[in-house]
């Protein structure tokens, strides 16, 4: 029986690279899908996206469309913002799964079919990959790189929540000057 290594360091995924050793497997990086490779894609990218599943997304655009029509547009609007604001919240969600397997779907085995999918395989190269040592947020990266605008939306979001926390801060700063002063 071979007694593995411990990884004591993280490897880093070479972006530029066309493949990559992991546990002992070679894996190729591909820049394209097969049909049905592609119907997965599209399934891992929303739920990756918004960190919900999309009869999630559904159910909350009805729910926002109804308390439209009722008359209540703030609340309605809440819903849309709180869906837009879950994209900058993925990483902390279980739909980051989502992500791995979007870059299942790209990396491949020599000898892999690229016509058909299966979650199976899929969780073996992510085991490979975490057996091999690599950064978890490398992946992430890819992950993100592949659907299109959502560095460029995530980015907004988390500078816009930023700004949001900037002055709920000064708020309170004032608040608790207001409340010295009285």
């Amino acid at each position: 029986m071979e007694v593995r290594k411990p990884v004591t360091e993280l490897k880093h995924l070479d972006f530029s690279a066309s493949e990559f050793m992991a546990n002992g497997t070679r894996y190729l990086v591909k820049g394209s899908l097969s049909l049905e490779r592609y119907r997965w894609y599209e399934k891992y990218e929303v739920s990756f996206g918004f960190a919900r599943k999309f009869k999630d997304i559904v159910k909350e655009l009805d729910k926002s469309i109804d308390l439209a029509n009722k008359g209540k547009g703030l609340e309605a609007w809440n819903i849309i913002f709180n869906l837009k604001e879950s994209i900058g919240k993925n990483r902390l969600d279980d739909h980051w799964d989502n992500g791995k397997y979007m870059c299942a779907l790209f990396i491949v085995t020599e000898n892999e079919d690229l016509t058909e999918w299966d979650e199976q395989i899929a969780n073996k190269k992510i085991n490979d990959w975490n057996k091999e040592g690599y950064e978890n947020d490398d992946f992430f990266r890819l992950a993100a790189n592949l659907v299109d605008n959502y560095i460029e939306i995530y980015t907004e979001i988390f500078q816009h929540t930023s700004e949001v926390a900037a002055q709920i801060e000064e708020l309170k700063q004032k608040s608790k000057s207001e409340n010295m002063n009285q």
